[in-house]
């Protein structure tokens, strides 16, 4: 099957039984390989996959890859594991996944004739009527896939993405110091617990950043349409009684996690106006995005603006991200006081280049030299 797809192709690939965090892994590695060009589908995409990846370590996880199997005796499924189960019909991708390990399971699978009904192993049960498999745990919207081809030569190709296109023009700026995003930096430097209200004088999130620690008393939807509120019609101010009061919806978070989230809401895919589209900005320090909200292509981000200072606009030609993708990433990189950029307003928080010397694991500590920490040695020198 491989031998006769274009080297533009996109092979897609669906997972199953995944965090984000997870699934965030995949997809910086599928962007970092390039011999062929693999894309892991979001939940919401109903295009056919070539190929699946299940992780059965999690609850239901191995009779999750069974139904499947059951339901698309065509699909062709690799098995994710930290311990081999002795039954286990599907290929088997060994944890802790590694590049060297994880590509080769791959195309070893698309050279690989589907697994037909008539091969299927006897120890799997099959599925009752009655029984289907639940939709949300397919991670697709999916009632009735589509059959997968049952020849390896007729897997439908799907083009690859045209690259993006930053014209600045066309880019929107934000002021980062206003809004609610500006309410929160405010409380975040003043260090005494408040709580910021709403034009009703409604509390909508309590903060203790001498904590950490912050409450929400309205639901993320919610909470998302205030950061597009003018800073007039909300108050940071001192808590009172009866402010949670009987409020189911109260959510406890970090601060730096809500400080993060909150900033990507409010960019919204517009730039902080404190960074210059043509200036270069590197990251400080890199984030701990185990503990934050995932954002597209943080981890991709992270570790190239770790390693070498680039504006903005030079980012998206060599990364080939959304702009948007990267500006909401920049803004919440920047609420958390990670990034350095040269403005007048900031004399002090100079770019530093770093020496040819200067080793990836000092520059970026957090980095285990593990499959993410393989990752990262991979693109250093982009």
């Amino acid at each position: 099957m491989t031998n006769n797809i274009p080297d533009n192709a996109s092979i897609l690939v669906r997972s199953f039984g995944m965090d984000t965090r997870k699934e965030a892994v995949f997809r910086m590695a599928f962007k970092m390989h390039t011999r062929r060009h693999y894309q892991l589908l979001e939940s919401g995409d109903d295009r056919v996959a070539h190929l699946s990846i299940v992780d059965i370590d999690g609850p239901g996880g191995t009779e999750l890859a069974r139904n499947l199997h059951q339901s698309e005796p065509g699909l062709r499924i690799l098995v994710t594991t930290i311990s081999s189960p002795a039954d286990c019909i599907f290929p088997i991708l060994q944890k802790p996944v590694r590049m060297e390990t994880l590509f080769p399971a791959l195309e070893a699978l698309l050279l690989d004739t589907p697994r037909t009904t008539e091969k299927q192993d006897t120890n799997v049960k099959p599925i009752r009527p009655d029984i289907t498999v639940p939709v949300t745990s397919l991670n697709t919207q999916q009632a009735s896939p589509p059959p997968a081809p049952q020849n390896a030569s007729e897997v439908p190709v799907a083009p690859s993405k045209p690259a993006p296109v930053l014209r600045p023009e066309e880019v929107q700026y934000f002021n980062s110091d206003e809004g609610l995003l500006g309410l929160l930096k405010i409380a975040q430097r003043d260090q005494g617990i408040s709580v910021i209200s709403d034009q009703n004088q409604c509390a909508v999130l309590r903060l203790d950043p001498s904590a950490d620690q912050a409450a929400a008393l309205i639901d993320d939807e919610q909470l998302q349409q205030l950061c597009q509120v003018s800073a007039s019609n909300l108050q940071l101010r001192a808590p009172r009684d009866g402010d949670s009061g009987e409020n189911s919806s109260l959510r406890h978070m970090s601060l730096q996690s809500l400080l993060w989230q909150v900033a990507a809401w409010t960019a919204n895919g517009r730039l902080n106006q404190k960074l210059p589209l043509n200036a270069p900005v590197q990251l400080k320090q890199w984030p701990n995005l185990t503990r934050l909200p995932m954002l597209p292509d943080a981890l991709r981000l992270a570790a190239f603006l770790a390693r070498s200072p680039a504006s903005p606009a030079l980012t998206v030609k060599i990364l080939r991200i959304e702009p948007r993708d990267l500006f909401n990433f920049l803004a919440a990189a920047d609420s958390l006081e990670l990034l350095r950029y040269n403005t007048p307003e900031n004399p002090g928080n100079l770019v530093r280049i770093p020496h040819d010397s200067a080793s990836l694991e000092t520059e970026i500590p957090a980095a285990k030299r593990s499959f993410l920490g393989r990752l990262l040695k991979r693109i250093a020198g982009i």
